[in-house]
């Protein structure tokens, strides 16, 4: 018998482009799946396109439609997976396209391990325009791990797959504040289990002017976008220091103890001008790219992590 895998699907305001999603979901290779979808309050026809899915009896749909946010709606789907007897959870956005072995190749990587620990599973993707045209890959992590995890995200959250030790952790409790699931699963991952980049293509990643997030299409607009972030007027909110509070508030003393390390010297930059030095010194925290890092140490200096 094959895996039991559940694709977790939340839906805004996705009629342009949902129908064309839910496609590539019905095109798996892979048998055993069952599709999960949660609308967040759209106000425009996508609630009837998956009611309409949903009496053929290709998806589920969760009762309820309330505004949660794009974060808080994926957990609201997790937590019903996990009352599932389901092996896998797999993320998806209403606006991509999948190619027809994204789950078949995520179970494989997944299956060569043994489910003793949580181990979350994710993919390089191909960005394309509205239309699908080729923009660009997206990058490949130089170096995976817990210290990365409080400072970035290494993945879109659509390309990750969570085994059932993972579903279990995260749903011990969930935050009510994260910027995004998929930043907060590396985060809870990284630290109690493994992490897994496959740098396979296993979907494509549309950008178009609705995307919650989306990302950068050039090195010009990734500059622009970081320093907006950083340094602009409504300038990021400081999600790292709040994500290491938040798994320090629900994990606490079950956390590594070089982990705990991490998150305690993180924390207590907050506090002192010393600690900020030593922190912009340290090799415990890093981002993925040289600009990326040295801009980090910036905002340690001047407290805004």
């Amino acid at each position: 018998m094959s895996k039991k895998v559940t694709v977790l699907l939340s839906t805004y305001n996705g009629a342009k482009f949902v129908q064309q999603q839910l496609n590539t979901l019905y095109n798996q290779t892979y048998p055993n799946l069952k599709i999960l979808v949660r609308d967040d309050g759209s106000s425009d026809s996508t609630i009837n396109i998956l009611n309409f899915e949903q009496q053929k009896r290709r998806l589920e749909l969760l009762d309820g439609h309330e505004n949660l946010g794009s974060a808080q709606s994926f957990f609201e789907l997790l937590r019903h997976a996990a009352l599932t007897d389901t092996d896998y959870v797999a993320f998806c956005d209403q606006d991509d396209v999948w190619l027809p072995d994204k789950i078949d190749q995520a179970v494989i990587a997944l299956g060569k391990f043994e489910n003793t620990h949580p181990v979350m599973y994710c993919t390089r993707i191909e960005i394309v325009d509205e239309n699908l045209n080729h923009i660009r890959y997206g990058d490949v992590p130089k170096k995976i791990g817990f210290g990365n995890a409080l400072v970035e995200c290494i993945t879109t959250g659509c390309t990750i797959v969570l085994n059932r030790k993972a579903i279990n952790l995260l749903c011990e409790e969930l935050p009510k504040r994260v910027q995004m699931h998929d930043w907060w699963c590396y985060v809870v991952v990284s630290c109690f289990g493994e992490v897994v980049f496959d740098e396979i293509i296993t979907l494509r990643y549309r950008q178009h002017s609705a995307n919650v997030i989306g990302v950068a299409k050039n090195s010009v607009d990734n500059f622009c976008r970081r320093y907006t972030r950083f340094f602009g007027k409504d300038r990021q909110h400081p999600w790292c220091s709040e994500h290491a509070a938040s798994i320090l508030s629900i994990y606490s003393s079950r956390i590594p103890l070089e982990k705990m390390r991490t998150i305690n010297q993180l924390l207590a930059a907050k506090q002192s001008i010393r600690h900020r030095l030593l922190l912009v010194f340290s090799c415990n925290i890093w981002r993925q790219k040289c600009i990326d890092n040295f801009t980090l140490r910036i905002l340690m200096l001047i407290n805004r992590i």
